[in-house]
C-alpha cells in the first residue's frame, strides 16, 4: 500500500520532532530538513506529496522555498508555518501556490486534518488527471474512438495538419468515420471558433447543388424570390467539408476548383464574384484516382484536394478497438432507451469481436442501438444480436426485426436451428437466459430433446 511522502522543514528540532511522530503514526512516510537550501535541493532530487515548511528560517526562507519547490515540483502540496500571523504574508504566501497557511503554535489534530484533506484532494486530482490521460489515448477530444496503431498514426498525421491551411483528403470505406476526423481538423485548427459546415454531395440533386454551395440572387430560377448565401459563404472563416466528394458532377467540378484556386465564388445567376476565406476538406469512399482515370472526375481537381491524405481503417482492421467502441455505444445509448441492462455479457462481446463488420464503426453503432431495445435482461445478451453476428458464416434467417419475430419466436427458432451445433449450456448462454428457463421453453412448446447433443 502506498505511503505518502511528506517533508518537514524547519530550524526547530522540537518541532520537527513532533510533527514527524504525529504524522508517522497516521502512517505516512515523513523526513525531515532544519533549513530551506537544503529543502529544495531534496524535494528537487525526490518526490514529496507534502511539504511542511516554517515561514522564518536562516538562509533561504519559507517564501523562497515555497517558491523553488512550486518551480521545480508543482503537483507538490506545500503548507507554511508561522509563529508570525499576518495578512500580507498569508497572501503572498497563497499567491505564490501554499496550499495551507498554518499558525503556531498549532493543535495536532487540525495538522492531521489538514494533513489529510489536503492528500485527498490531490490525489483525486491525480487520479483524474491520469483517467483523462488514459481516456484521451481512446478517445480523442474530438470524439473519434480508438488507440490501435493505425488510429494513433491517424491522430498524429491529425495534429500536423491541423494548424495549416492545406487541402486535407479523407479516404476510407462508409461508416468509418470521415467526418468525425474532418470535425477533428477543424477543432485543432486556428479556424476553430468559426463555422465548420458539411454537406453530402451524393444527398442533393446537381440542379439544387449549385445553389446549395454557392447561393444564389433573386430571380435566378424558378422559386428563387430572395437571395440566398451558400454554403461557403456560411462557412467564411472556417471549415467546409464536402463527404463523398466523388458524387460532385463534373460541371461543379469546375466552380468548386475556381473557389479553391481563387478564393472566390459567384452565385447562381449573378456577374459579381465574392471572396470566400475557407478551408476545404474533403471525404470520399471512391477510388478517386480510377475516376480521374475514367474520366468522371477532374485530375486537376483531384490534386488540388489531395495535398494531405488521411486514410482511415476499416473496422475490421482495428480488431483491438472493437470493445472500446461497443462500450462506448453502450453508455451512449444505454440512457437514452432508458433501459437497465448494466453490462455486456462476455460472449455477446466475443460476437461482436468475431464479427467482420463490413458497415464498419456505423454499423456496430447501429446493432448497439438495436440490441438495447431488444434487450429484455439487466445484460447485454447474444440473443438481442442480429443473427449474422451470431453465426456469420450463414444466412440466418431469425432476425427479430427483419423478420417481425417477437422474441419467444426468436427463441424458438434459434433452438431448433443450433441445438445439434451447440450444446445445451452454450445455447442457454448465447441466449441469455438459464437451462431452467430453457427447459421450461421446450416442455411449454413440447420440443423434444434430440439431435446429435441432446439436453440433459
Amino acid at each position: 500500500m502506498y505511503k505518502p511522502r511528506i517533508l518537514i522543514v524547519d530550524d526547530e528540532t522540537t518541532i520537527c520532532n513532533v510533527l514527524k511522530r504525529v504524522l508517522e503514526k497516521e502512517g505516512y512516510d515523513v523526513d525531515v530538513s532544519h533549513d530551506g537550501k537544503t529543502a529544495v535541493t531534496i524535494v528537487t532530487d525526490n518526490f514529496y506529496d507534502l511539504v511542511l515548511t516554517d515561514l522564518k528560517m536562516p538562509g533561504i526562507d519559507g517564501l523562497e522555498a515555497l517558491k523553488q519547490i512550486k518551480l521545480a515540483k508543482p503537483d507538490t502540496i506545500v503548507f507554511i508555518m508561522t509563529n508570525y500571523s499576518s495578512v500580507e504574508t498569508a497572501v503572498e504566501a497563497m499567491k505564490h501556490g501554499a496550499d495551507e497557511y498554518i499558525i503556531k503554535p498549532f493543535i495536532n489534530d487540525e495538522i492531521i486534518i489538514s494533513v489529510k484533506n489536503a492528500l485527498q484532494q490531490s490525489r483525486l486530482v491525480r487520479e483524474n488527471r491520469l483517467l483523462k490521460d488514459e481516456l484521451a489515448k481512446t478517445v480523442s477530444s474530438n470524439g473519434i474512438i480508438g488507440s490501435c496503431e493505425k488510429m494513433n498514426a491517424v491522430y498524429k498525421l491529425i495534429s500536423k495538419v491541423a494548424p495549416t491551411d492545406s487541402s486535407v483528403l479523407i479516404i476510407g470505406e462508409s461508416g468509418t468515420g470521415k467526418e468525425l476526423v474532418a470535425r477533428a481538423i477543424h477543432q485543432q485548427s486556428k479556424r476553430s471558433q468559426e463555422p465548420f459546415v458539411a454537406i453530402n454531395c451524393g444527398a442533393l440533386p446537381s440542379e439544387l447543388l449549385e445553389s446549395e454551395l454557392f447561393g444564389h440572387i433573386k430571380g435566378a430560377f424558378t422559386g428563387a424570390i430572395s437571395n440566398k448565401s451558400g454554403l461557403f459563404q456560411e462557412a467564411r472563416g472556417g471549415t467546409i467539408f464536402f463527404d463523398e466528394i466523388g458524387e460532385l458532377p463534373l460541371e461543379l467540378q469546375v466552380k468548386m476548383l475556381r473557389a479553391l484556386q481563387e478564393h472566390e465564388i459567384r452565385p447562381v445567376g449573378s456577374s459579381k464574384t465574392f471572396k470566400c476565406d475557407v478551408r476545404v476538406i474533403t471525404a470520399t469512399s471512391k477510388k478517386l484516382k480510377d475516376e480521374v482515370n475514367e474520366k468522371t472526375f477532374r485530375e486537376d481537381l483531384y490534386y488540388r484536394i489531395n495535398v494531405i491524405t488521411v486514410e482511415l481503417p476499416p473496422l475490421r482492421k482495428r480488431e483491438s478497438d472493437i470493445e472500446k467502441l461497443a462500450n462506448h455505444f453502450f453508455q451512449h445509448y444505454a440512457p437514452k432507451i432508458n433501459k437497465a441492462v448494466t453490462i455486456i455479457q462476455a460472449d455477446t462481446m466475443k460476437l461482436l469481436n468475431n464479427y467482420n463488420w463490413p458497415g464498419n464503426v456505423r454499423e456496430l453503432e447501429n446493432i448497439i442501438e438495436r440490441a438495447l431495445i431488444l434487450e429484455e435482461t439487466d445484460q447485454l445478451t447474444p440473443i438481442s444480436l442480429p443473427g449474422k453476428l451470431i453465426h456469420p458464416d450463414e444466412e440466418i434467417q431469425v432476425d427479430g426485426i427483419e423478420n417481425n419475430l417477437s422474441i419467444d419466436e426468436y427463441i424458438k427458432r434459434f433452438i431448433e436451428r443450433y441445438e445439434n451445433v451447440y450444446k445445451e449450456k452454450d445455447i442457454a448462454h448465447m441466449l441469455g437466459i438459464s437451462r431452467k428457463s430453457l427447459w421450461e421453453r421446450r416442455k411449454k412448446w413440447g420440443m423434444e430433446r434430440g439431435g446429435s447433443k441432446p439436453y440433459k
